[in-house]
């Protein structure tokens, strides 16, 4: 990768981490109808930062656009925080997150960065100019600071204001460290009513070089307790280390500006800024930015070794050996193994908050375009899962999400003859269930009409049994099918039938299944179930005939030889069998995949008892071989194209002794049964 490959993909990193910032900031903003002044602060700082790398980027669009925003909301800083037209400004900073966005996926995808945004810039310097309540106090000069310095303190520094001198590394090769650098000047700003920093102008490729070479010094004035000004540091990114040191007022080393002459400093004023940090302070960040694919390499390569171990563990060639020795080395790699995979597994772990709370802007902008009052509610945010699975929750979430809004959630007038407030309610909650995360979103709508997707669902000639013998869940399931639309018209956001059936393809291209439950009046609750990880899992290792299948073990709850006087034929001819009181329905393995075996009676195999998404069951099969760590592979392409039958199947792993085994998606099954 180029010097400019790395610089690029950099600007794009840390461009998409302020922009997730500034639209949170926004969407709390707009549900409290203004900001308070450290959120015009930090907005200010964002898109000054955003226009400063920009502009070394030398992407003209964004720097202009951002440098009109910033104009903005200086305005409103210099105002006191007072906005006549907060809702346009919502809409406007919204807009340019957006404009931004579009922008930055051009530019990852080798396009040329030349959207117009003079509209946008129209609209935000109307709302400059436009005339305020209150007259402003006269300027002494209306001019924006320039990208490489930091706006002037706007109050004197009170006299004898402890000074604190603060020295920050960047960690090597981060790129652009005198944008970085402005952006810690620009964080200290609001801290700080002195401020001077070395070098004094961060414009240009030689403030970059002195940075590299020497460090960023900076001189604060500040009543401040210094712990504030590190807990800033230290939440900075690709900051290597720093240090903060208190100096006394007439130290040669302070600019002039801030010198003072000796005897004008009380020994009690002494005392109090020695106390304030009797000794330098230093901190180092205990987190790296690391490349996505460097992860998925590593990932992978423990995947190789678990499979390398298992193929050394069960070699056959050792069958029936007893070699202490090896056994325990045996057990103690198989421990090593176990911890490094722990390891870099929790090192892929990503809260869902990441794409819970772009959720906030769908529903946001979902209810704004149909008139509803939605409240979206975050539950949960802080629960973990691959970040390959984070990935791929964001469509499915988003059609769920504007689905519970558009069909859900009525009319005002609806909700008020209804008793309702009239506030409608959409939650979106994850939680920890086993090896599982179960997420729910759920609404407290007018709920499903269960004979309107009857009636649907018979024109369409989908009943697979009776109608009466359906249950509830059945037919809501019904809404998961392709083209299947209880909804008259066709708008913009819902209609065609195509969002649910998107949702449930994309959950169980994750392993994961989708069910809904809904109370007519009162709402509705769709529940996604998905794994932890997509890489390994324990399973059990099963055969039927010549062919190997590993179930989860999660999914299991006990496997047993039957009694023949508990097994009968329900109504319809299915196999059954009593356990404990409660019946179990069986589904015969060699007949659902169509292969040979040699057990036809279930005397003569196992009974495996599954517990899946929607019921508990039996699967018959010849041989439980033993408990297994497995890493999961998609199915070859070539298969997925030319087999007639995948029911059933979630992937394929390869197994100690070379074999590929089968997974089996019990849910899948469980559907198909």
């Amino acid at each position: 990768m180029s010097a400019d490959d790395s610089m690029l993909d950099i600007y794009i990193y840390e461009n998409e981490q302020l922009l997730e910032k500034l639209e949170n900031l926004m969407l709390i903003g707009e549900r409290e109808k203004s900001l308070s002044a450290p959120q015009i602060d930090e907005v200010f700082r964002i898109m000054h930062t955003i226009k400063g790398s920009s502009s070394m980027m030398s992407f003209d669009n964004l720097f202009h656009l951002t440098h009109s925003a910033e104009d903005l909301f200086s305005q409103i800083r210099d105002g006191g925080g007072r906005c006549d037209d907060w809702s346009e400004v919502f809409d406007i900073v919204l807009s340019t997150i957006d404009f931004i966005k579009t922008e930055l996926v051009k530019i990852q995808s080798g396009q040329a960065c030349d959207g117009d945004p003079a509209a946008l810039i129209g609209r935000m310097e109307s709302l400059v100019h436009a005339p305020q309540q209150e007259t402003q106090t006269e300027k002494t000069s209306g001019e924006q600071p320039e990208a490489g310095s930091v706006p002037p303190a706007a109050e004197a520094v009170p006299a004898h204001c402890p000074i604190y001198k603060i020295k920050v590394k960047f960690e090597p090769d981060c790129k652009m460290e005198h944008i970085r650098a402005l952006g810690i000047a620009a964080s200290l700003g609001p801290l700080c009513p002195g401020i001077s920093h070395v070098p004094e102008n961060l414009d240009g490729e030689e403030a970059c070089a002195e940075i590299v070479e020497k460090g960023f010094l900076l001189y604060v004035q500040t009543f401040e307790n210094p712990d504030k000004l590190k807990r800033l540091l230290e939440t900075t990114l690709f900051v290597q280390n720093f240090s903060v040191i208190p100096l006394e007022a007439d130290n040669e080393e302070l600019p002039e500006s801030m010198r003072e002459a000796k005897e004008t400093k009380s020994a009690g004023e002494n005392k109090a800024a020695a106390a304030a940090s009797p000794a330098e302070s230093g901190a180092k960040q205990n987190f790296i930015s690391v490349n996505v694919n460097k992860l998925d390499s590593l990932m992978d390569l423990v995947g190789e070794l678990v499979t390398t171990e298992a193929m050394v563990t069960r070699n056959p060639d050792l069958a029936g050996l007893h070699l202490s020795n090896f056994e325990a080395a045996v057990r103690q790699l198989r421990s090593l193994t176990s911890e490094l995979q722990s390891i870099v597994m929790s090192v892929r772990m990503l809260p869902v908050s990441t794409v819970f709370h772009k959720m906030q802007r769908i529903a946001r902008d979902t209810s704004k375009k149909i008139g509803k009052d939605v409240n979206l509610v975050l539950v949960g945010e802080e629960t973990e899962v691959d970040k390959n699975i984070i990935d791929s929750l964001s469509d499915p979430l988003m059609h769920l999400i504007r689905n519970s809004i558009d069909h859900g959630i009525e009319d005002a007038g609806e909700r008020a003859a209804a008793g309702k407030p009239g506030q409608g309610q959409v939650t979106l909650e994850a939680k920890n269930i086993g090896e599982d995360v179960i997420i729910l979103v759920s609404d407290d709508g007018q709920g499903l009409d269960r004979d309107k997707i009857l009636k649907k669902a018979k024109e369409k000639g989908l009943l697979f049994r009776p109608e009466g013998e359906l249950t509830d869940k059945e037919i809501f399931n019904f809404i998961f099918l392709p083209g299947f639309s209880t909804k008259d018209s066709v708008s913009g956001i819902s209609g065609r039938g195509v969002g649910m059936d998107v949702v449930r393809k994309s959950i169980e291209k994750l392993g994961g299944s989708v069910s809904v439950d809904s109370e007519i009046g009162k709402g509705t609750t769709i529940s996604i179930r998905i794994p932890l990880t997509l890489a390994i899992i324990d399973g059990m290792h099963l055969s039927v005939g010549e062919t190997d299948y590993i179930v989860p073990l999660i999914s299991i709850r006990e496997f047993f030889v039957p009694d023949m006087k508990n097994v009968f034929l329900d109504t319809e001819g299915n196999e059954m069998i009593l356990v404990r009181g409660e019946c179990y329905s069986i589904l015969r393995l060699y007949e659902f995949f169509h292969i040979q075996s040699d057990v036809r009676e279930l005397t003569d195999g196992i009974l495996v008892m599954i517990e899946s998404e929607r019921k508990t069951f039996c699967i018959l099969v010849d041989h439980i071989i033993g408990e297994q760590q497995v890493v999961v592979k998609p199915l070859p392409e070539y298969v997925q194209k030319t087999a007639k039958n995948l029911n059933g199947i979630s992937g394929c792993t390869i197994l100690g002794d070379g074999r590929i085994s089968l997974i089996l998606n019990v849910n899948n099954l469980t559907a198909v049964n």
